[in-house]
């Protein structure tokens, strides 16, 4: 495949997902593997940590090296190295080695992540490129919906060894797609020398680009709007709600489902409107979610009430994640598209590691929660206002 047909899509979609997938899929069989490992409740969300931390820098770094060695190459390094760490976690005899492992198979799906990405730059530009990252968000983006339900039906046949011996099936299809049906996308003439000796440079001079951190903001605190609904819905919908275990899965796996549907009507929406005014449009209205979330609050929040609200959260979240990485990826091309998208990569984990302990900070979460989503929203919406040029 040498252009950006479908069926890449499709197989960058299965290269993007596997992160979702090792992420919330073993969820469910936390308590388990807490018991089964003799594990403090602390030690076992740290497989969690582990995880966030080498999505962290796999984004950071393999992005960057993509553009000196090509895109293939780190492809199937990363998906032979997540088939792996999955089997080692598989075979965890304890809680430290699984945690090494759950790092391992984090550095792997950052650097799959990252690296499908910066292949779209090289096929595609401007609204085309737009297109297409909402397309592969789009496909993306049921991951998160369906790998806890299957990760609760493989937990009482399997248990939670299983999930993993499950996902490194998911890695092994995605080396054998990846090896056949991926080209190499990056000439050699547009590739830069000395990738890990230049690593850094390169991204200090992406920084250097006003548009491209106008982006960069964009990318992480829009993605941090979301992440604040994301980490606080259990506190909100369960603790200070009363929803039941099964309604608040429910309606997670609905809010899930939005997503994909954004990026479809973002993909719609950009044959009219430049993305930059898509983003700027979805900011606001992320702005005026948060407004709203804090009027109900103070109100007295109820399900019937608070559920829709956040749902346009979900419904914006297309708008905002395509359009930042595209514009932003784009704005530095000729620094390296890799370098681009592992900063962005790296700085949407950092947001969303930091927001999660701040919602649940206070007794009244849903207040909490409400004003980390107009922060983020707010401060993303002034840096693609204040550092990005208006479309021509």
């Amino acid at each position: 495949m040498n252009k950006l047909s479908p069926g890449l899509l499709a197989v960058l979609a299965l290269l993007t997902a596997a992160g979702p997938l090792g992420i919330d899929m073993y969820l469910p069989g936390l308590p388990a593997l807490q018991e089964e490992l003799s594990a403090t409740p602390a030690m076992t969300q740290l497989t969690i940590s582990g995880f966030m931390a080498g999505m962290a820098v796999g984004n950071l770094l393999f992005g960057a090296i993509s553009d000196s060695t090509g895109r293939r190459r780190p492809i199937l390094v990363s998906s032979a190295f997540f088939l792996v760490a999955s089997v080692l976690c598989a075979l965890a005899p304890t809680i430290q080695a699984l945690i090494v492992a759950r790092f391992i198979q984090g550095l792997a799906g950052g650097a799959s992540m990252v690296v499908a990405r910066a292949t779209i730059p090289d096929l595609a530009r401007g609204r085309a490129a737009a297109r297409a990252f909402s397309a592969l968000m789009a496909i993306t983006g049921f991951a998160p919906a369906i790998a806890p339900a299957l990760g609760s039906v493989i937990l009482p046949a399997f248990g939670w060894r299983g999930v993993f011996w499950t996902l490194a099936a998911v890695n092994a299809t995605q080396f054998v797609v990846a090896y056949f049906l991926i080209d190499e996308t990056l000439p050699l003439t547009h590739r830069s020398d000395n990738a890990l000796r230049g690593l850094f440079p390169r991204i200090a001079r992406c920084l250097r680009h006003r548009e491209f951190v106008g982006y960069l903001l964009a990318s992480g605190l829009g993605f941090g709007t979301l992440f604040s609904y994301i980490s606080a819905s259990p506190l909100v919908l369960q603790t200070q709600l009363g929803a039941s275990p099964t309604t608040y899965a429910m309606i997670f796996g609905s809010m899930a489902l939005l997503i994909p549907l954004s990026n479809a009507a973002n993909m719609r929406a950009i044959g009219r409107f430049h993305p930059r005014t898509l983003l700027r449009a979805a900011l606001v209205t992320d702005i005026g979610v948060g407004v709203g979330l804090l009027v109900v609050a103070k109100l007295g929040p109820t399900l019937e009430v608070t559920v829709p609200i956040l749902a346009v959260l979900s419904l914006m979240a297309g708008f905002i994640m395509a359009n930042a990485t595209s514009l932003g990826v784009e704005a530095v091309r000729e620094v390296g598209a890799g370098a681009g998208s592992g900063a962005m990569g790296f700085f949407q984990f950092v947001v969303g590691g930091v927001v999660p302990p701040l919602v649940a900070l206070g007794a009244d979460h849903a207040q909490t929660m409400a004003i980390s989503v107009v922060t983020c929203a707010a401060i993303a919406l002034v840096a693609v206002s204040a550092l990005t040029p208006r479309p021509a």
